[in-house]
């Protein structure tokens, strides 16, 4: 049964659709079809009746981001009007006479033939032709499921996706060459051309303003020295966490602020997220697949964190960038752990707060760290502490690297302790070999004194890698 659409933007129907005139049958997941309406709308022509085989929101939507404006119906599954017809293939445009018979009709895009049987001027606008898709009926007597379809073909992270339409994608894309590729994605070396990252993308929930944020987290994490490899396959936790700085955090409506590492902020989860489908569909690297993570952890969903305005340098400009680039940096890591310390009143206790919960993650008696960076995400408050003090990043760096020290005797007994056992028992250790190994950002709430430290991602030799956005 034939519903007829009543939305903004869509012309009112009258009378029964199949008597004397035209409708054209069409659904919305095909390319040309949207083609068809799209041309009828460029050449003004509002009186043919667009019957879509999809639910009435999804017709109506098809309807207005093609800008028709003629009247429009929507038939659910087992799509009865168009079986009856004999329509196999859509979009198919049927002239009927008053009584209700059939005079003639259009398969597929045929510009000649359809501006023949509607006696009008479609434009010269290349394609002449083109061919058309399935009718639903042909293929199913159920109304399809995309969000279980999407499960069923394995383009999920566990969580449901965006389907990712040749539309969607295409929107994705803006403009850009689908066919360039950043190169191959270990571990599995699936090509990422700019189509798949787009539809990985699509999958995840991103806007198309969101695109350029993702491609240039792509080529960070794809650059040797950051060693994708390794981390997507071994049996530790780590994921990717991609940091944002610049102006692109708020023209995208990338958030800094109260729970800045999620979850409730779209750009933030989408991003991350789509950085991970990367991996975990063009890479194939998927739990239980060649990503053999015993445990892994929530944040290699995804993980995108935008560094707020505050006093200090921001992260781009400490790693070479002008401060009005955009950029994305990508660095390697384990969950994060909330530090709370709400009662230092000195910038050296909160510093040594800080060090010391680092020190127990990934191991505790693993010392010292080396070829490793560890992120540490300072709130509001602790930055205004330090500040008020005078202290730069820098200096914040420095005395979070003076302050963990355990000696070889203290360590001795550790099965992971393996070199304080072949040194004297009076030998000091760092946890870091360098304070370069320490990574400071901004973020989170104006209220609350919790910071955050992420385990570091060991032996992997993995750096940080930053890549501007443009």
């Amino acid at each position: 049964m034939l519903e007829a659409i009543d939305a903004d933007g869509i012309g009112a129907a009258q009378g029964d659709p199949l008597r004397d005139g035209v409708v054209v049958f069409v659904e919305a997941d095909c390319p040309t079809c949207l083609l068809t309406i799209t041309r009828l709308a460029q050449a003004g022509i509002d009186d043919v009746g667009i019957i879509f085989e999809d639910p009435a929101p999804v017709a109506a939507r098809s309807a207005r981001q093609a800008g028709y404006r003629g009247p429009v119906y929507a038939e659910a599954a087992p799509y009865a009007t168009s079986e009856r017809l004999g329509i196999e293939t859509v979009p198919t445009a049927v002239r009927f006479d008053d009584a209700g018979a059939e005079l003639e009709r259009s398969v597929g895009w045929d510009r000649a033939a359809l501006a023949a049987l509607l006696n009008a001027d479609l434009g010269s606008d290349e394609p002449a032709t083109k061919p058309g898709c399935a009718a639903r009926w042909t293929y199913t007597t159920e109304p399809l499921d995309e969000l279980e379809e999407m499960f069923d073909l394995g383009y999920s992270d566990g969580l449901p996706v965006v389907p990712p339409t040749p539309q969607r994608v295409e929107a994705m894309l803006g403009g850009r060459d689908p066919a360039l590729t950043l190169g191959p994605v270990p571990p599995g070396n699936g090509e990422a051309t700019y189509e798949r990252i787009a539809t990985c993308a699509v999958l995840a929930g991103c806007k198309p303003s969101y695109f350029p944020v993702v491609l240039a987290a792509c080529e960070a994490m794809l650059d040797e020295a950051f060693n994708l490899n390794g981390l997507a396959v071994t049996t530790s936790p780590p994921g990717q966490t991609v940091i944002v700085n610049g102006p692109i955090r708020e023209r995208i409506g990338l958030h800094s602020g109260v729970g800045a590492l999620g979850p409730g902020w779209r750009a933030n989860m989408t991003i991350g997220r789509a950085v991970r489908l990367v991996v975990h569909l063009t890479g194939k690297g998927a739990p239980g697949g060649l990503d053999r993570g015993t445990l892994g952890h929530p944040g290699k969903l995804g993980l995108c964190i935008a560094e707020a305005d505050s006093p200090w340098l921001p992260l781009h400009v400490e790693r070479g960038y002008p401060r009005e680039a955009s950029t994305a940096t990508v660095i390697g890591g384990d969950a994060p752990l909330s530090v709370s310390d709400h009662r230092s009143k000195h910038p050296e206790q909160l510093a040594a707060t800080l060090a010391w919960a680092a020190a127990a993650t990934w191991s505790p008696n693993w010392w010292p760290l080396a070829d490793v960076t560890q992120l540490f995400v300072i709130c509001p408050e602790h930055v205004a502490l330090f500040n008020d003090a005078g202290w730069s990043k820098d200096d914040v760096r420095t005395a979070i690297f003076a302050t963990p020290r355990r000696t070889g005797a203290e360590l001795t007994g550790f099965g992971e302790a393996a070199a304080a056992a072949h040194l004297h028992p009076d030998q000091t250790f760092r946890k870091w070999l360098d304070p370069a190994q320490i990574m400071l950002i901004a973020a989170g709430g104006e209220a609350g004194r919790f910071s955050a430290v992420f385990g570091p991602c060991l032996g992997m030799g993995s750096i940080p890698i930053t890549r501007e956005i443009t």
